[in-house]
């Protein structure tokens, strides 16, 4: 018979290795620059992992968060859309376009307008 303690430290293990697994996955494709780029990349996986784990996930409120950081931080005109489906059609200033996808399905794009 299995000890008690050993069955407890691999449920725990096992658990820590879903939750590995299921960490999210980012693919960037971009004209930033280094530094803006893992800013950018930073304040979104932050702002999807604080408001994509309500019920349902509010990714307007993460969409929001993201663009009044960069505002802050890069000056204003910045636009984030956060979603499974949608199309754009933009028109951006130069090494300010950020298009990536979290955990697989959900896509971001960060921009900043010119206008």
């Amino acid at each position: 018979m299995a000890d008690p303690s050993q069955v407890i430290k691999n449920a725990a293990t096992a658990a820590d290795a879903r939750q590995a697994m299921m960490y999210a996955l980012v693919r960037p494709q971009t004209d930033m620059k280094e530094e803006m780029r893992m800013e950018a990349t930073d304040t979104v996986v932050s702002a999807i992992e604080k408001f994509g784990n309500m019920k349902p996930p509010k990714y307007d409120l993460a969409a929001k968060q993201v663009k009044e950081t960069m505002d802050k931080k890069y000056a204003p005109n910045w636009c984030c859309v956060i979603g499974e489906t949608f199309g754009a059609d933009i028109v951006c200033e130069k090494q300010t376009l950020l298009y990536m996808f979290y955990a697989g399905n959900l896509a971001v794009l960060l921009f900043k307008n010119p206008f």
